[in-house]
């Protein structure tokens, strides 16, 4: 991806990131090319020397990890729909949010709700890829910082 374009989809997706209220799915984003876009952002990293702009960048990174595919997405919907229509189920939310897991595991053995189990997993994945995110693209910045 040439250095125009590269600063182009990134600014796209800076204007995403900045006005949103809600989740997206990586789909409806990206197009199905997360993964182009994800090298794209940390070539950028590795280059620019400008602190701010390494920190803005470096957000954007770890703001992939939110980005999910379009199932997972659904999943995510589905499970706050049934949570504003049941407060048992919104007490499991709430408990996910909170993140007490030996606490999320009883409450999801106890109740046998299989969509809920898929989002803890997924809620999980997203929190542990966000924080190897963060330490990917400190690790670039740092490389660069070096150089």
């Amino acid at each position: 991806m040439d250095s125009s374009a590269t600063s182009k989809l990134i600014e796209q997706y800076g204007q995403i990131l900045a006005g949103r209220r809600e989740r997206f799915s990586s789909d409806a984003v990206f197009g199905g090319a997360k993964y182009v876009f994800e090298k794209a952002l940390l070539d950028e990293i590795a280059r620019v020397r400008e602190p701010v702009r390494a920190e803005s960048l470096q957000n954007m990174f770890i703001e992939l990890a939110s980005f999910v595919p379009q199932k997972d997405y659904d999943l995510i919907e589905h499970c706050r729909q049934r949570g504003v229509q049941e407060a048992e189920y919104q007490q499991v939310l709430d408990l996910i949010s909170a993140g007490d897991h030996p606490t999320i595991q009883t409450e999801l053995e106890a109740r046998g709700i299989p969509e809920l189990v898929r989002y803890y997993a997924l809620y999980r994945r997203v929190l542990l890829e966000t924080e190897a995110r963060r330490r990917q693209a400190a690790s670039v910045q740092e490389l660069n910082s070096d150089s």
